[in-house]
């Protein structure tokens, strides 16, 4: 089958190829057997449970030993084929349901980089509902509380950044609401110390403002469906595999 690589991850581990039949199957770098490979370029490749292998640049010298990569089945039969399978220790998509429960790495990264994107599934299921549990189970211990307060405030800003990555918006654009709930009631403080009513009213607006920011990302970045296949923060959670 022939294709063309249409995005790489920006750690190269991989990347997304659009095949003759016009679907898009993501790969690993690890199956490209005659060098790597850049956006644009034309590959041939097969497909395993449709999942692309023994993938070759198209005019690129083949090593000794490599076979040519046998044409796969296209249109209907191909079409039956899972994007994912995750048979065989392969890789499986956990931004689509029944995917089983993520590995170590899968959380590291979902908790630790704002980069990429997640679906909305992963983003409530795996980032907002994990958040809630550490926080009610851990939130009681002494000292660790204050050290799980400071860790969940960076979990959320990450997947807030790769939730606003996914409808195509800058990830500091999620920062706005944390400003804002953040100054509302500082200021509402430093109107009882100061004695001001202006600091009040302030820090009154400011929380006013944060309620209709968080309305606004709500529906249109939390609720809502991300780009279809790859934008410029990288290609689409619903057709990449995750170790």
């Amino acid at each position: 089958m022939r294709g063309q690589v249409t995005a790489l991850a920006p750690d190269g581990s991989y990347g997304q190829i659009q095949a003759e039949d016009q679907q898009y199957y993501s790969y690993w770098t690890s199956e490209v057997r005659n060098g790597p490979v850049s956006v644009g370029q034309a590959v041939e490749f097969r497909l395993h449970e449709g999942q692309p292998i023994e993938i070759f640049v198209a005019g690129a010298p083949r090593p000794p030993s490599a076979p040519p990569p046998v044409r796969a089945a296209t249109g209907y039969a191909a079409a039956q084929t899972p994007a994912y399978a995750g048979a065989s220790g392969g890789p499986v998509n956990y931004a689509l349901s029944g995917s089983g429960f993520p590995p170590f790495d899968y959380w590291k990264t979902l908790f630790l980089s704002p980069n990429g994107r997640i679906s909305r599934r992963q983003f409530w299921l795996h980032g907002v509902l994990a958040i809630i549990v550490v926080s009610i189970v851990l939130g009681w211990i002494p000292i660790i509380n204050v050290l799980m307060m400071f860790a969940t405030f960076w979990a959320s800003i990450c997947i807030s950044f790769k939730r606003f990555h996914d409808v195509g918006y800058p990830g500091w654009w999620s920062l706005i609401l944390s400003v804002l709930m953040f100054a509302a009631p500082l200021l509402m403080v430093g109107s009882y110390i100061a004695d001001s009513g202006a600091l009040w009213s302030l820090g009154t607006m400011l929380y006013a403002a944060g309620v209709i920011v968080f309305i606004v990302q709500l529906i249109f970045v939390y609720l809502r469906k991300g780009n279809e296949g790859t934008n410029r923060y990288g290609p689409d959670p619903l057709t990449t595999p995750q170790r």
